[in-house]
């Protein structure tokens, strides 16, 4: 994705990459089924995106790596600064956005669907508690290569086995990166932390209680605040606070949906509460935030 540029982006649905597109200030599209799998050069000019790329939950996996310049990332509530030899993965219903690109940029973007390899098992859950990798001199080349042949290869719809091949191969020299970067076993108080974020990630509309997600991880309510003020310095309540602003601000940047609705659908059945719950966090009230967004 030629991260520069955009306005607006939808919450991504299994379609969502081609919705998507219509924001982009494209000079040439090749029309071709990008849904299932997607690759280009960070430094092509062919695709622009007008950034700062806001909040979004994304349908496919996606992967940045950069070999040069540096760009700045989210998955979850979490911002990531991604430099050389590095590479930050975000897993298909993970929220991400884009905040920065260096002018110097270079480096790859893509995407694959679960469907895309079926045919073999990842567990690519892992991303969302160790999105950033760093590789080494040794293992970013092999990787490069392996990215360089997938774009050239997908330039043909006929290659798609071949690419999946690479694809296999790639995911499991990443593997091997997240094994070396990550073989110092975790204290206690981080892989209780980890564990949570994972939770919120995937409940937090449906649930917003400290007990709930202390009973699902098996500890108390005061443990696992403990645990996660040592970690990040700030409580389990608000990591949950933090998710719910971030989660409506998503539905927000729809115009198409009602302020009502949106509280209803992160989980607030007083639109009083959350409106004060919203302005609390973030200076503005829900109409407010709207506007704003509207002029950028």
């Amino acid at each position: 994705m030629s991260l520069k540029n955009l306005k607006n982006i939808p919450t991504l649905r299994n379609d969502g990459f081609k919705t998507i597109m219509s924001y982009y200030d494209l000079k040439e599209y090749d029309k071709k089924n990008i849904n299932d799998f997607y690759i280009h050069g960070l430094s092509d000019d062919t695709y622009e995106l007008k950034m700062p790329l806001p909040p979004h939950r994304q349908s496919n996996h996606s992967i940045i790596i950069v070999t040069e310049g540096s760009v700045i990332s989210s998955s979850g509530i979490e911002n990531y600064t991604i430099t050389e030899n590095m590479m930050i993965g975000v897993p298909a219903g993970q929220i991400t956005s884009l905040s920065f690109m260096s002018e110097d940029i270079e480096g790859y973007y893509f995407h694959f669907s679960d469907d895309y390899l079926s045919h073999i098992k990842f567990d690519l859950s892992d991303w969302l508690i160790r999105p950033v990798i760093q590789f080494e001199n040794s293992e970013s080349f092999h990787v490069i290569m392996l990215l360089k042949r997938m774009q050239k290869l997908n330039e043909s719809d006929k290659n798609a086995n071949i690419i999946k091949l690479y694809l296999t191969t790639f995911l499991a020299e990443m593997q091997r990166a997240i094994d070396s970067n990550f073989k110092i076993r975790f204290p206690a108080h981080e892989r209780i932390t980890l564990e949570f974020k994972k939770l919120i990630n995937y409940s937090i509309t449906k649930h917003h209680a400290l007990t709930w997600y202390a009973n699902k991880l098996g500890v108390t309510p005061n443990h696992l605040n403990k645990s996660v003020k040592a970690t990040l310095n700030k409580s389990a309540s608000s990591l949950i606070d933090d998710m719910l602003v971030l989660e409506a601000k998503i539905l927000m940047q729809k115009n198409n949906i009602a302020i009502s609705d949106i509280a209803f659908e992160i989980g607030f059945e007083d639109v009083s509460y959350f409106g004060r719950f919203f302005k609390k966090h973030t200076g503005l009230t829900p109409t407010d935030y709207r506007k704003m967004i509207d002029l950028y």
